[in-house]
């Protein structure tokens, strides 16, 4: 009995764990100005209108340390675009530094709070670096990357809906690239860009052809006119 008992726990954490794979965050900040206080970890590959996917993006706090921290987390899901937000001052990380959460140790150097953190460490997070966050890097090889992780939607995503929620995106001589990374994602996937993508096409021409009519509206607000008790004062006030 005890021997069926122990298979069938062994194959409850077999099952429970299979799939989940161990990852590390250390960082190096430029001071001590955050030490003792929490960074917020940040799961940043919702689109903008996804608002149940952003209310349910925080991870976990991870504590600074003498200018340093350090975080170890289990990954149930493929790798995903992240960022860390301070709770002491909000916009010293969330504006500078942002990183792909996957297997392995992955290291985040900050030299300067103006700057982007240096990425390395783990595969995705040393070509995120070199493609899109590396100051040195050569422009426009953001597509590069973009293509090549597109199997990792939650990785790409959030990007690839930047470039795809510009004004005239159509016109743009990349925008058959997006598309051909689109369709390289899963089918899931890709079907939820692609219907993002139809929405904000059509809120932003629907936004084009009511705004002479909204402008119009404003132009010609009537002006009212308040008349105060002779009680107080007999004055007239207009008001716009």
């Amino acid at each position: 009995m005890k021997k069926h008992l122990c298979f069938f726990i062994f194959v409850f954490l077999a099952q429970l764990f299979y799939g989940q794979e161990k990852y590390t965050i250390q960082g190096e900040l430029p001071d001590h100005s955050l030490d003792n206080s929490y960074l917020c970890l940040i799961n940043s590959s919702a689109l903008s209108q996804e608002s149940e996917r952003i209310q349910h993006s925080f991870i976990d706090s991870i504590l600074v340390v003498d200018g340093k921290f350090y975080y170890e987390g289990v990954l149930s899901q493929k790798p995903f675009l992240a960022y860390l937000r301070s709770v002491k001052n909000r916009g010293l990380l969330n504006l500078t530094t942002s990183f792909i959460v996957e297997p392995g140790n992955i290291h985040i150097r900050i030299t300067n709070w103006t700057d982007k953190g240096i990425l390395s460490g783990t595969p995705i997070n040393e070509d995120y670096y070199t493609y899109m966050s590396d100051p040195k890097r050569e422009m426009g090889k953001e597509l590069l990357f973009l293509e090549k992780y597109a199997q990792y939607p939650d990785v790409v995503r959030f990007h690839l809906s930047f470039y795809l929620n510009r004004r005239e995106v159509s016109k743009d001589p990349d925008f058959p690239k997006y598309l051909q990374i689109i369709n390289r994602m899963p089918e899931e996937d890709r079907d939820i860009l692609l219907g993002w993508l139809d929405y904000t096409i059509k809120k932003r021409e629907y936004d084009k052809k009511f705004q002479p009519l909204l402008d119009s509206i404003r132009n010609n607000a009537p002006r009212f006119i308040e008349t105060v008790s002779s009680s107080s004062s007999s004055t007239t006030m207009k008001n716009e």
